[in-house]
């Protein structure tokens, strides 16, 4: 039986996908897949660690581009090159009115060694330089990799959500993750680029990827995204924010 869907419910369904998204040179590579669940990687030695990218909000307006130039020209090389010693990646991006403000995050779950190597790579990066150098960003932080505060697959997920849920979120971002970042590369090849152009030129470049992904998102994302989720777990209904039942 086919359902009317009214535009209100649409726009929940597109926060809530949102949410879970974000409660150098051309590259076109992008990485393959995650380590099943089955072979899940074993935490001893390892663990999450954050790359986090800050910047302003000049007059409280949020340069969202600036994620998408991060991701696909900073974040996006170093996973390819250290593909097969990272066993789970993500992105996670917020702006608010508070002292945070703007913030990109790279996280992946790792040795301490490769974690050492990761933000070695992207403090010398020079498109990192030179954004830092033009405010672009305000701050890179990296973690200490003297210890590590998050040693299990699930440390860095909700600590209000169950503990399975925890454990196997992590797969799940990856792939919304993973997906982006393939739009964002697709979008940005098609749109084309001067192999010469000036930080400014590059930031105008992903603000116009950056309208078409949202497009895309916006005119799709119900279908492909929020449908086939709840597909997955056989349109069974679940607990909404307004606490009503509600299928996809």
């Amino acid at each position: 039986m086919i359902k009317t869907i009214s535009v209100r419910w649409l726009f929940l369904g597109t926060v809530f996908l949102w949410l879970t998204m974000g409660c150098a040179a051309s590259v076109t590579q992008i990485p393959a897949g995650p380590t099943p669940l089955a072979e899940a990687p074993d935490p001893q030695g390892s663990g999450w660690w954050f790359v986090r990218f800050k910047m302003d909000r000049p007059a409280e307006e949020t340069r969202w581009e600036k994620d998408l130039l991060i991701a696909h020209r900073v974040a996006s090389p170093l996973i390819a090159a250290h593909e097969g010693v990272i066993d789970l990646w993500r992105f996670h991006r917020r702006s608010a009115e508070d002292k945070t403000g703007h913030q990109f995050s790279f996280l992946f779950f790792t040795t301490a060694g490769v974690a050492d190597s990761i933000n070695q790579v992207v403090l010398d990066d020079p498109l990192v330089r030179r954004m830092l150098a033009d405010s672009v960003i305000q701050e890179v932080i990296t973690d200490a990799v003297d210890h590590n505060d998050h040693p299990n697959v699930g440390d860095t997920s909700d600590p209000n959500w169950s503990s399975v849920m925890q454990d196997t979120w992590p797969y799940y971002i990856m792939g919304v993750s993973r997906m982006w970042l393939a739009m964002i590369d697709q979008v940005s090849r098609d749109s084309g680029m001067a192999d010469d152009a000036t930080l400014g030129e590059m930031l105008e470049h992903y603000a116009q990827v950056d309208d078409a992904i949202n497009h895309i998102w916006q005119q799709e994302g119900y279908h492909a995204l929020l449908h086939h989720l709840n597909a997955i777990y056989g349109y069974k209904a679940l607990v909404y924010w307004e606490k009503r039942w509600k299928s996809f």
